[in-house]
């Protein structure tokens, strides 16, 4: 186990969790509940998707169990 990788750090878990629940929030209030939740984490994933690129262009890279 990598513990250096943020997968594992919970205040990073927690900051990434937070932010979905904010996305669902507001995508909640237009749309159904169980259509949030997947929108949500589709916007949750682009999202993260994005810090990695980004953080990649300054050197640094977010290390996941995928790798």
């Amino acid at each position: 186990m990598n513990s250096q990788s943020p997968i594992y750090s919970f205040k990073f878990t927690i900051s990434w969790i937070a932010i979905y629940l904010v996305i669902v929030y507001f995508v909640g209030l237009y749309l159904n509940i169980f259509i949030s939740l997947y929108v949500g984490l589709w916007i949750l994933n682009l999202l993260i998707e994005l810090a990695e690129r980004f953080l990649l262009r300054f050197g640094k890279r977010i290390y996941t169990v995928e790798r």
